[in-house]
């Protein structure tokens, strides 16, 4: 049975997974959520998620919010179906991915999305800019996270956690490719973090645009402000 995602292709967390679903040849199907129009706090999407946030997986009358507990989901289902590498079934390997991701939320998202906010999302909601104070002490807490990735998790790996791209690496592109949106250069002066970058994209190969292309049309808006 295909599953359903619902998705804003402007959410890290939703890219992440597409990523994953193209790559692993799950088969899906997508329905699209506006969250700048507010679609996930319709009816419709909070009969099925009490939490109003996306991405979320219906699989018949089953309905999974939060994307790391979809995508356990998905390689439970569909376990052997897909490369070994995006989830390895070795215990000491799986424990490796599930280790980032249980990091990721506040280690690298938890830094990372609040200077997006606060140059980004507040500014279009508010209208109002956010303290030069509050932002600097983000970009300051931002840049000690990022040292903690190249120290900790890329030391001595190509990828996050070895020789070969995982879901991990999904998750944690996403947060740091964001700020093309407006232009932030955060991986300046991190030649190790840059580098990482550009071997997820090649791994990625036409699935790096074909998934982005909204966060393009993103940046395109907004450089027309």
């Amino acid at each position: 049975m295909t599953v359903k995602i619902y998705m804003d292709m402007r959410s890290q967390p939703c890219r992440a997974l597409l990523h994953f679903l193209k790559a692993s040849g799950i088969p899906y199907e997508i329905e699209f959520i506006d969250i700048f129009k507010g679609e996930h706090q319709q009816p419709a999407y909070t009969s099925k998620f009490p939490f109003p946030l996306i991405p979320g997986l219906s699989d018949g009358d089953f309905h999974l919010g939060e994307t790391i507990a979809i995508f356990r989901y998905l390689t439970n289902k569909y376990a052997g179906t897909f490369p070994d590498h995006w989830y390895p079934a070795d215990p000491q390997a799986r424990g490796r991915v599930d280790e980032y991701m249980a990091f990721h939320h506040t280690g690298t998202r938890g830094v990372v999305m609040p200077v997006f906010a606060s140059e980004i999302l507040i500014p279009m909601k508010t209208g109002k800019q956010v303290p030069k104070a509050q932002l600097d002490e983000e970009v300051e807490k931002m840049e000690k996270g990022l040292l903690n990735l190249e120290k900790g998790f890329l030391k001595d790996n190509d990828f996050l956690l070895g020789k070969d791209i995982c879901f991990a690496d999904l998750l944690c592109m996403n947060e740091l490719i964001q700020f093309m949106v407006n232009g932030r250069d955060i991986l300046a002066g991190r030649p190790k973090l840059k580098a990482y970058i550009e071997r997820v994209k090649a791994k990625l190969g036409l699935s790096y645009d074909e998934v982005n292309y909204m966060l393009y049309a993103w940046k395109d808006s907004y450089q027309k402000m």
